[in-house]
């Protein structure tokens, strides 16, 4: 408990602005129908926007984040790079077992007859494996990863302000309903806070991962 607290005063401002973000969202859940608060978003479109959230969700892509992860690993520092991989990976893994677990539809598999369903000609619609959003998983994972591990800790709210974008580009794209969002969201940040305590516990009592391993172990 302490070092959670202490983990959040050292990041007041990232997770003041996480949580509005998390209470927006969960007012939306919580006061309307799962179907009403995907049509809410996903009908209020333009052309402009359907561009722009086209890209911006790529912002949780799998290959952005690796990517990402290379570029600071080489050009910033190793330890954000491995940060970044490390969380993309747990998180990533653990939200493909609640992906296969849960086994939910997507909004194309019961609301694409909606003539309020807007559809974006370029964008293919998944419509299995629904919740969480794996999007939105590795962007908040990417963003909260930001917020701690690098000292300027504008660049952690930059990257906040687009794991926001990337998770409501999720339900105006189509994809997924703002519960799987929802808990996308929390989920990323979560595994980043647990890396990034285990990385303090082990850094304060000096434990290396030699002293981890087996006697007469090599690499």
């Amino acid at each position: 408990m302490i070092r959670l607290r202490k983990l959040y005063l050292a990041n007041r401002t990232f997770f003041t602005y996480f949580f509005l973000w998390y209470f927006l969202v969960s007012s939306i859940i919580f006061s309307l129908s799962k179907q009403d608060a995907f049509l809410l978003t996903n009908s209020a479109h333009h052309p402009f926007l359907d561009y722009f959230f086209t890209i911006i969700t790529q912002f949780g892509d799998g290959l952005f984040v690796i990517a990402i992860a290379f570029i600071c690993f080489f050009l910033m520092s190793k330890r954000l790079g491995i940060a970044i991989a490390t969380t993309y990976i747990t998180s990533g893994l653990f939200c493909s077992l609640l992906k296969r677990s849960f086994d939910l539809h997507r909004p194309a598999y019961t609301l694409q007859s909606d003539p309020d369903f807007h559809v974006i000609s370029w964008t293919p619609l998944a419509q299995h494996n629904a919740f969480p959003s794996g999007h939105t998983t590795s962007a908040f994972a990417l963003a909260t990863t930001f917020a701690l591990f690098c000292k300027n800790k504008k660049l952690g709210l930059i990257a906040l302000l687009l794991a926001c974008l990337t998770g409501y580009s999720r339900v105006y794209l189509g994809q997924h309903y703002w519960d799987d969002v929802w808990f996308g969201s929390m989920l990323g940040l979560s595994f980043s806070c647990l890396y990034y305590l285990s990385f303090s516990y082990y850094l304060e009592n000096n434990i290396s991962f030699k002293s981890l391993s087996p006697p007469n172990f090599k690499i």
